[in-house]
């Protein structure tokens, strides 16, 4: 129904209301049905029909009553049985099965399918004649129904109304039409146009949409006329808290055009539209709105492609984050043990020349510890190399739990360590060797006993290069 045009609608809709007010009129009786004419003829039938039965009645010949109450079932197809009945109820003569067919409503009087007629003979009450009549119309509901004048009436006005209705509020409609006062023209200029334009009245009301709009919606243009901006499926791109508000409402609420609203825009074949919205008050000679104007455009390829992009980009931001922490893990590999996790000798270099050029320059003090696992591999030969990688991995915890966040320690060779001391005496070096000299020989170090050699050396000893200390450092082990 939503697909007819609005003279269409109407015109079913007085169609509809005029048979309506027959029926009704007809139900509540004030129509006349039309079966007075029946009634009086049975009437004037079972009164002739009496007179006969009388006649007869006189010289009590009951053949010559069957007879005529025969004849009478067999010629009147509205009859279908008859009897002549005593004061008693017995049955003196009958036709058409009487005794079977005859059960009347009352003991007493008659209706439209039960008739009684007293009969005299000789003056005085003689027998009763009873009539059996079939119901007035009563051939099935439809013929009962097409029998009445007032239904043919109807259909009849129903059919011929509704087209006459249809050319008057057709005829109506483009005189009330609003979008007729507008140049063709300017429609065709509307209608050429990619944007979608609505003109909406006070009430929302849809007055003219060009073509572009009406084939977003999947309907004719005309087909929009009288229809509510707010009911054509949109939907709010996020969620909003509160009832919701539609750009062109808003713009005759607040007397001011609104501009940028995105909206969705459900259609009836499943697809979902993306549309900017924006609405702009239409107003009278005193400067109040009496409606709007409100125009979309489609960006639901732009928006697909955005959202391609922005997939596309995250896509792009995972690899970037994945390339990344691989090559700080490459990165913690290149510079750290892969047995004890500490600094290679490469990354110690690199740091312990930096801090030597830094303490050089400026005067401070600096030292370096070399440290050797005594016998190392007379441990690895004696215990194997599980053992051996035990010691070492407990040598490197023990110097790393010694030295300051400041200092460095590496993994200088297979089973040497090297330490870097900033801004540290040689007291203070010396005494931290001590304790780890001592710690690596206590009982319970490791799986085995062992025990570790130890070198300290000062930039104050005359070194001019880090490789100089280190060789000072190392020549200190022996």
């Amino acid at each position: 129904m939503s697909r007819l045009s609005p003279a269409v609608r109407l015109s079913l809709g007085l169609a509809a209301l005029t048979c309506s007010l027959l029926m009704g009129l007809d139900l509540a009786g004030l129509v006349p049905v039309g079966d007075e004419d029946a009634v009086e003829a049975r009437v004037r039938m079972c009164e002739t029909l009496a007179a006969q039965a009388a006649a007869s009645s006189q010289t009590g010949d009951l053949a010559a009553l069957r007879s005529l109450l025969k004849s009478t079932v067999a010629r009147n197809e509205d009859v279908i049985s008859s009897g002549l009945r005593t004061h008693g109820g017995r049955l003196l003569v009958e036709a058409g099965n009487h005794r079977r067919r005859w059960a009347p409503a009352s003991e007493t009087g008659s209706t439209v399918t039960h008739v009684r007629v007293p009969l005299l003979r000789n003056g005085e009450p003689w027998t009763t004649l009873e009539v059996r009549f079939a119901a007035i119309g009563a051939t099935g509901l439809l013929a009962n129904l097409w029998a009445r004048p007032l239904v043919r009436l109807t259909l009849a006005l129903g059919g011929v109304g509704f087209f006459l209705y249809l050319l008057y509020v057709r005829r109506a409609l483009h005189y009330l039409d609003p979008s007729s006062v507008i140049p063709g023209r300017v429609q065709a200029a509307l209608d050429v146009m990619t944007e979608g334009v609505v003109l909406l009245d006070r009430d929302e009301q849809i007055v003219l949409a060009n073509e572009a709009f009406a084939s977003w919606v999947g309907r004719a243009s005309a087909g929009l006329l009288g229809t509510k901006a707010s009911t054509l499926g949109w939907s709010f791109p996020e969620p909003v808290e509160g009832p919701l508000v539609y750009p062109w409402l808003e713009a005759v609420e607040r007397n001011e055009t609104i501009s940028g609203v995105p909206l969705l825009m459900q259609r009836e074949r499943g697809d979902v539209r993306v549309l900017i919205a924006n609405g702009s008050p239409l107003l009278d000679g005193w400067g109040r709105a009496k409606g709007a104007i409100a125009t979309f455009s489609d960006v639901t390829e732009l928006e697909r492609r955005r959202t391609e992009l922005e997939q596309a980009l995250g896509m792009l931001q995972k690899s970037q984050d994945e390339i990344r922490l691989q090559n700080e893990e490459l990165e913690i590999l290149a510079r750290s043990d892969p047995l004890t996790g500490i600094a290679n000798r490469r990354a110690f270099l690199e740091r312990f020349e930096a801090q030597f050029a830094a303490i050089k320059s400026s005067g401070r003090r600096l030292c370096c510890i070399m440290s050797d696992i005594d016998h190392f591999k007379r441990v690895n030969d004696a215990h194997g190399h599980l053992t051996g990688d035990e010691v070492i991995m407990r040598g490197a915890e023990a110097m790393q739990a010694e030295v300051r966040s400041v200092d460095g320690v590496a993994r200088y060779g297979g089973e040497e360590f090297c330490l870097s001391l900033p801004d540290t005496p040689i007291e203070a070096a010396l005494a931290v060797a001590e304790r780890l000299r001592a710690k690596i020989a206590s009982p319970g170090f490791a799986r085995v006993p062992v025990t570790a050699s130890f070198g300290v050396a000062s930039i104050a000893d005359g070194a001019e290069a880090p490789v100089d200390l280190i060789n000072q450092a190392d020549e200190a082990l022996y």
